[in-house]
């Protein structure tokens, strides 16, 4: 009986990523030239961090498109942000916006509404739909910006320790 594999192994996905750089190679020299593809620690720490705050953002839609305009300038791995930028995936997208609506809405409180519909002179429902918005967009910015933060130092100490064990297995 065939089984069927749903996802490729790592060597084939190497393999196919490398292929399509390889026919690409003005797009293979772009991501090189700017740091993108590179495998140094701390490149694939700043990648983890893009992925992170973009991640956990509400940017579903453009996710990709801001993750590679911000590792362009900060010379992350691009790889590394795509992959964990996941962290917020279909499944886990409602119950985020859950908790950063609450984040938001405790610290804005409602103050907010009255402002909006006073000055900009909004109806109640557009207002509503503002603030909602409001809550949301805070309470993204206080979760992505500490976790980017813990994800680098993360990234950068697991590194760290993997080096040190391999360095104490090679030494007899």
């Amino acid at each position: 009986m065939a089984t069927i594999r749903l996802l490729p192994n790592r060597q084939r996905a190497r393999t196919q990523a490398r292929d399509w750089l390889t026919r690409h190679p003005r797009v293979e020299g772009f991501l090189r030239r700017t740091g993108c593809l590179s495998v140094h620690r701390r490149a694939i720490a700043r990648g983890i961090a893009v992925g992170l705050f973009v991640g956990l953002t509400p940017t579903v839609g453009i996710q990709t498109v801001l993750m590679l305009g911000a590792c362009l300038p900060l010379r992350a791995n691009f790889p590394a942000a795509f992959f964990i930028s996941w962290v917020s995936n279909p499944l886990t997208m409602a119950p985020l916006y859950v908790v950063y609506s609450f984040i938001g809405e405790t610290l804005l409180g409602t103050w907010l509404l009255g402002v909006l519909v006073s000055l900009f002179e909004l109806t109640q429902a557009v207002a509503m739909t503002a603030l909602e918005v409001a809550y949301i967009g805070l309470g993204s910015l206080l979760v992505a910006v500490p976790a980017a933060a813990a994800g680098y130092l993360i990234s950068l100490a697991l590194h760290r320790y993997a080096a040190l064990r391999r360095l104490r297995a090679r030494r007899p």
